[in-house]
């Protein structure tokens, strides 16, 4: 079997961050929401959110040579700001 060009990798990581991008998204909207609320992160927030960070940094490479995914990733990460200031808003008040 032949082995993957950098193309093929490429490719494959695309496509893996859309799929996890298409599934986190909702999750983080619920997130946001519960804050929203007055919440606060638990446990299961605060690592979902430091895995997502983790994730976006480790594909920043990627992104920025595909402008199709700079969009989608822009709005995420802005998602996950918002999601982290309201955090620390709620934090301080509590």
């Amino acid at each position: 079997m032949a082995r993957p060009d950098q193309e093929d990798i490429e490719d494959g990581t695309i496509a893996v961050m859309l799929e996890r991008s298409r599934r986190r998204i909702p999750n983080l909207l619920a997130i946001k929401e519960q804050l929203a609320a007055g919440g606060t992160l638990g446990e299961l927030e605060i690592a979902h959110l430091e895995e997502i960070f983790e994730g976006a940094n480790r594909i920043l490479a990627i992104v920025e040579q595909h402008p199709e995914l700079q969009e989608i990733s822009a709005k995420i990460i802005n998602l996950y700001t918002e999601i982290m200031d309201m955090a620390v808003a709620n934090a301080e008040k509590g």
